[in-house]
Order: C-alpha cells, then structure tokens, then sequence
C-alpha cells in the first residue's frame, strides 16, 4: 500500500502554519489568562481601593466629631478653677454652643462623677447629667443627677468609666430622650481624667446614623455592588437597602453569615480581609472585601463592607479577553496570508531545482537553471549548475576510459589465457617432480630405518660376543676346577681301593666271621675302580674342552674388533641417510611449495582469465549506461 504524497508546499503551509498556529494559541491563551487575572485582580483591587476610600471619609468625618469631642473635655478638664456656679454657667454655654454649631449633632452630654464634683461623696455610684439635644427645631436641655447607691450598674456610662478612654458606641436607638424616640444614632465618649488618670467624668456626642446611608450609597465601584456599615453589636449601622438600617447583619444573612463572621474576626487581626461567598437564595456569587473603621489611632469595632458579584468583577476581564481572542484571531489570519506567500516564495525556486534534477536524471546534462537569488537557495541553484557542468566532464572522461578499458580487457583477456595454460603445464610438471621426490624420500627413509637397524644388531652382537668371551673364561676357570677335584675324586678313589684291599685282608683274617665284611670291602674295591676309572675319562672329557673353551675365547676375542668396526661403518651409513632424508625432505618440502605456488598462479591466472571476461562484460554494460547520458 503506498503512501500518500504530499507536495512540499503543502507539508510547508500545513506544518508552519499548524506550529504558528499551536505557538499562537498557546501564546494568545496564556496572554488572554493573564489579562483576565489582571483584570480581575485590577476589579477587585478597585472594590478594595473603594472600600478603603470610604472608610477613610466615614472615618475622617468620625474623627472630626471625636476632635470636637477632645475640645471639650479639654474646656472641661479645667473644672477645678471654676467656682460651682461659675463651672455651671460656662459649660453650659459651651454646650449649647458646640450643639448650635454642629447641625450633625443630635445631643451633647456632660457627666461628672458626684465624687468629683463634691469630696465628700463616698458612694460607689453616683452621677450629674447635662446634655443638651435638638428637639422641635429647638436646643434644649436636660439636668439630673441619678444612681446614687451601691449596686452594680450596667449602661452605656458606667462601660465608659470601666474602659475609661475613647470610644465609640454601637448603633442604638435612644430611650431616655422621648423626642429622639426612634433615631438611630451613636456616642463618641471622650473621658474627662485627672492628672493622675483617673476618671473624672464623660464627655459624650450622639449622632444621628440617617447621614451614614447618604455616604454609604456613595460606596458603588460596580454595577450591582451592596455597600453596609455593621457595628460591633452586629447591628446594621448603614446599608445600601435602607430598609435593613437598624437590623442584625447575621440574621439578615440567615445561613449565609458563618463566612460573613470569620471574615469580620479576621478583621480584627489583619485589619482588612476579602473573600468569595455564594448567596443560598439566588446562588450567586459574590466578591466581599471588609475593612475596619478606625478613628485616629484606634480600631473601632465597626466594620465597612462591599459586596460585589464576581460576574461583575469578570465582566471586564471577559470583555479585555474577547478583544484579546479576536485581536489574536486576526492576527493570525494576517500571519496565515504571510507564511503563505513567504512558503510561496521559498517553493518556486524550490521547484525550479526539482525539474532541472528530473533533466539531470533522464541523461540529460546539457538541462539548465535559472534562479537568481542572493540566499541559501540561490547557492543550492549555483551548485546544482556546477554540479551539472562538472557531471557532464566526468562523463566525457568516462565514455573515453571505458572505451579504453573495454579494448584493454580483451587484451588481458588473451594474455590471461596464455598465462593460465603455461600455468597449468607448470603445475602438472611441478607434481611428477613433486610425486618421484616423494617416492625417493620413501626409500631413503626405508635405508635409513635399515641401517639405525643393523647398528643395534651390530652392537648387539658385539655385546653378545663379549659377554660370551666372559662367559668363555667363566667355563676356562670352572673347567680347571673340575680338573682339579677330578684328581681329589681320583686320589679319594684310590685310597677307597687301598681301603678295599686292607680291609679283605683283615677280613680273611676273621674266617667265616669276616666274609661278609669282604664282600662289602669287595663291592667298594669296584665302587672305587669304577670311580677312579670315571674320573679318568671326566678329566680327559675336560681337559678336552678347557682346550676348547680356550680356543673358543680366543676366537671370540679376535671377532670382536670386526664387529665393532663393522658397527661404525653401520653408523655411519645410517647417520648419512639421515642427512640424505633431512635433504630430501627439504627439496620435497621446497617442491610442495613450488607446487603450490604454481597452483595458485594456476588458479589465479585462471581467476584473472574470468575476471578479464566479466572486466569486458562491465566495460561494454558500462559503455551502454553512458550512453544514457546525452552530452
């Protein structure tokens, strides 16, 4: 099955395009995330940055009345050089002074310890209230003095003389002043100390919370955005819904408020804290950045927030991300039309090479090319023509070579034939010569092995006979023993006789008494003549042979020098033809490689003789495939 083909123009757009493509992509996504992560971290640093800024008026305009505040504890302070009539008549006029100045005010109180104001009280409670308040587009006034026992007493003065500094107080509605019935408000409490600290009395401003709406409507850095002041009894201080004014935060948040309170906790200790939650009800999701309302140096309990949905923080960033994708979309169909043109441009003379390398393959090397172009693609083109030019030399110049090696091999063809027959003719000499030296070395060797042969028998022999020469003197010197005791037998023989002969005598001495005795002397008298008469003939028997032994020994002596030349002279003879076998040997081994030299010069004259044909095969074949090329 082949495969399908694909021009190099298309491999050029497909691929660049498919890497520039991906590359893009890649590029413009990770371009496109970054921008929405900036837009959205932009987004919600605006609600953090709006969020701050009214913090930062709330608290300038807190800060202002908390001034004003300090002014008058410090009016107050100087009680001490004040007669009680003289303080009375002056701090009132303060009062109502500061009350008239102040639109924002709803009351100014002063409360003094009783035991400031008189030494001799002894009482653990005890208090003057002095405030003036707005009532009927009118100042007016009240005075009191209440609590005068000993009993625990919880309120909004006696935490103030607990805390004994500045504060402000949670959002509440007034009970005691019945004009103010039903507002909204809260205290700023400045107490009034002696030089040693202690509390002498309170200095206190409520102010009506319906000016905080007005502000905190104000607070809107999105479309959709929910701004609200809560107070540190969770009470609703100002929303952007004034409907939920005066309510508590949490239960207004229902089950949405447990990350609502570890967010405010959270306030408490990092001085500003953000978060996402998802409304339970409408399922949406929300931004909420929280900050602390601070008043001078001091962190209140009052928390500002804003809410913003986070599809509204992401419209922006949706929107800078569109415009990215279709900006880069566009971007890449201009940089689709240029790699296009670019591929363009680098294929035609691309394709102008190919053709003039299909000349160059049919033979025909008289093709031409014609680009012009100062690249890289223009010295492939300047190469390709002068790899042309050179092809079509070489080939002038092989035609010609083969034409004379086709000529030269028929030569070397007839030259090889004439060699491998001489070859040949050498080679069958070379093995009868080969055949009659082996023949030869044959013979040599079996005279030679004949003659190492008759040495040991030589020497064999000549050991013999000197062992027989001893063995000659051995018998001599035995013989002459015999000799010798043949006479002591012959001596013992006749004294056995003059015994005999004595004793017959004494036995006819005795009668009839010595006849048996004579008979026996009788019986040895023969034993001895027959033993002398035996060693007479052994004697003469050896005397015979020591003569001949003698004569055997003498003879054996004069052999043996015989023998033993006769042996040298064997020795010789062998020790010669092992020479001669070591020499033929030597010519034999020298007419082996003679032999197989001319073998070889056979076989090769014969491989040059088929080499010399297949050479004129390949230079007439060689011949046909040049003339392939048309030059």
């Amino acid at each position: 099955m082949s495969k399908r083909r694909f021009s190099l123009k298309l491999k050029l757009n497909v691929f660049i395009l498919s890497a520039a493509t991906i590359i893009y992509c890649i590029a413009i996504g990770y371009v496109s995330y970054r921008l929405k992560t900036i837009a959205y971290s932009d987004s919600v640093e605006i609600v953090k940055s709006s969020n701050r800024e009214y913090r930062n008026k709330i608290s300038e305009e807190l800060n202002v009345m908390m001034e004003s505040a300090r002014t008058l504890r410090n009016v107050f302070s100087t009680h001490a050089k004040y007669t009680a009539a003289e303080r009375d008549a002056f701090f009132n006029e303060v009062l109502y002074s500061n009350l008239e100045k102040n639109p924002n005010f709803l009351t100014i109180g002063l409360y003094w310890e009783l035991k400031t104001l008189d030494p001799n009280y002894k009482k653990k409670n005890g208090r003057m209230r002095i405030s003036y308040y707005r009532a009927d587009s009118q100042i007016k006034m009240q005075k009191a003095i209440v609590d005068t026992t000993n009993a625990e007493i919880k309120g909004i003065y006696y935490m103030a003389r607990s805390l004994n500094k500045e504060m402000l107080y949670d959002p509440y509605y007034d009970v005691v002043t019945k004009e103010l019935e039903g507002v909204l408000m809260t205290a700023l409490f400045v107490p009034i100390q002696n030089r040693a600290g202690q509390f002498e009395g309170l200095v206190g401003i409520d102010i009506a919370l319906t000016e905080m709406n007005k502000l905190i409507a104000g607070v809107k850095p999105f479309e959709g955005a929910v701004s609200y002041i809560v107070g540190g009894n969770r009470m609703i201080v100002a929303h952007t819904e004034q409907e939920l004014t005066g309510k508590n935060f949490f239960t207004s948040l229902a089950k949405d408020s447990i990350p609502f309170k570890e967010g405010m906790d959270q306030v408490k200790v990092s001085m500003s804290n953000s978060f996402i939650y998802t409304n339970s009800i409408s399922k949406e999701e929300y931004f909420v950045s929280l900050e602390p309302i601070k008043i001078g140096d001091n962190v209140s309990n009052w928390v500002i927030g804003v809410e913003v949905p986070t599809r509204v923080i992401l419209k922006e960033a949706k929107r800078v991300l569109i415009t990215t994708i279709l900006v880069g979309f566009l971007g890449l169909l201009l940089l689709y039309i240029v790699i296009y043109f670019i591929a363009i441009r680098i294929i035609d003379p691309i394709l102008k090479g190919v053709e003039f390398a299909k000349n160059i393959s049919t033979g025909n090397l008289g093709a031409k090319l014609s680009v012009r172009q100062n690249d890289e693609i223009g010295d492939l083109a300047e190469s390709l023509s002068v790899m042309a030019t050179r092809l079509t030399s070489t080939m002038s110049e092989i035609i010609e070579s083969s034409e004379a090696i086709a000529d030269s091999s028929v030569d070397l063809l007839d030259s090889s034939v004439s060699l491998s027959d001489g070859a040949n003719n050498q080679a069958a000499s070379s093995e009868e010569i080969s055949t009659s030296i082996e023949l030869m070395l044959n013979r040599i060797q079996e005279n030679t092995k004949n003659a190492q042969e008759t040495e040991t028998i030589a020497y064999k022999a000549v050991h013999g006979i000197q062992a027989g020469n001893e063995s000659t003197k051995v018998l001599i010197q035995s013989m002459g023993n015999i000799v010798e005791k043949i006479s002591i037998v012959n001596e013992i023989a006749t004294q056995t006789n003059l015994l005999a002969i004595n004793a017959a005598i004494e036995a006819s001495r005795f009668g009839k008494q010595g006849q048996g005795f004579s008979v026996v002397a009788a019986e040895i008298k023969k034993l001895a003549e027959k033993s002398k008469q035996a060693a007479k003939e052994i004697n003469e028997l050896s005397s015979m042979g020591l003569k001949q032994a003698e004569k055997t020994g003498q003879k054996l002596l004069e052999i043996i020098p015989d023998i033993e030349h006769t042996a040298k002279l064997v020795k010789q003879i062998a020790a010669s033809s092992l020479d001669q076998k070591i020499s033929s040997e030597e010519i034999n081994q020298g007419i082996q490689q003679l032999n197989q030299v001319t073998q070889q010069n056979a076989e090769s004259s014969f491989q040059l003789s088929v080499n010399s044909q297949k050479i004129s095969k390949q230079a007439e074949k060689l011949k046909r495939l040049i003339a392939y090329f048309r030059i």
